[in-house]
């Protein structure tokens, strides 16, 4: 009956991640298409703009800073574009479904029980989660800003040399270093409990 929401959960997760790797192949897919024959109806490369149209401030008020998205369409074969594209979008991609995998592995130890839930084979699964979304997340981010960067000098007329990474990037990071915290504690609370047991 307690490890009833942990099967829902698992559940769960095994869909978001089969979805996620369908979505990763359709964009591929399109990304091959964009190199060989140009973006199809429908789909195109998202990119910030910070100098579009705005409209006028009420009176007592400044508009100090202003972010548009714009979905830009290649008309023809664009293979470094679609190249820049697939950097920009394929790490972060990557880390979110190594970590679902990871995070899945873990789920199934806790379902076997107290004993296998606190174990080093979990502290070592939650420890590789960490680090998967920490080096994972920083390599996106830095990977995303260069390619926007390049993305918006090839397909804008105005491009800016920087582009901050997403919020979700910085949580994702953030939620890195708590699995590692949580890694040491299940470590840390093994060593004690094979003292007590060897004192017994």
């Amino acid at each position: 009956m307690s490890t009833r929401w942990l099967i829902r959960l698992e559940t769960l997760l095994t869909f978001i991640l089969v979805i996620g790797c369908l979505l990763a192949i359709v964009g591929v897919g399109a990304d091959v298409i964009i190199a060989v024959a140009g973006a199809p109806n429908g789909f195109g490369i998202q990119l910030r703009v910070y100098d579009s149209p705005i409209p006028t401030p009420a009176d007592g008020t400044v508009i100090t800073d202003a972010t548009t998205d714009v979905i830009v369409r290649p008309l023809g074969a664009s293979p470094l574009v679609a190249l820049v594209h697939f950097l920009g979008w394929a790490p972060g991609v990557a880390t979110v479904l190594l970590a679902l995998f990871t995070l899945m592995r873990a789920l199934r130890r806790a379902r076997s029980g107290d004993r296998a839930l606190f174990s080093d084979v979990t502290a070592d699964l939650l420890s590789r989660l960490g680090w998967i979304l920490v080096v994972g997340s920083l390599a996106a981010a830095l990977v995303g800003m260069v390619a926007e960067a390049l993305l918006a000098s090839i397909l804008l007329t105005r491009s800016y040399p920087f582009y901050p990474p997403s919020l979700a990037l910085l949580g994702a990071i953030v939620a890195g270093f708590a699995a590692l915290g949580v890694s040491e504690i299940v470590r840390r609370g093994l060593i004690l409990l094979k003292e007590v047991e060897a004192t017994i």
